[in-house]
């Protein structure tokens, strides 16, 4: 996901917990809470396929060496 991308749905959850918050559905404790838990969410690292995409791999071209003959 785009760093941009996960920056905007981090802002908007912390808008929508801090609404709730402020609307009275949601608790002090409770919003902190899902404040915290939305850290853990968006500033995960990229899921282990993604890394392993970024990685430098030897990739065999199938040509002869030259100059053998």
């Amino acid at each position: 996901m785009a760093i941009l991308v996960r920056i905007l749905l981090w802002f908007s959850w912390l808008a929508a917990v801090g609404w709730f918050w402020h609307a009275g559905t949601y608790g002090t404790a409770t919003a902190i809470a899902l404040g915290a838990l939305s850290l853990v969410v968006f500033a995960w690292p990229a899921s282990i396929v993604r890394r392993r995409h970024n990685e430098l791999r030897y990739v065999d071209m199938g040509k002869e060496p030259t100059g053998y003959h």
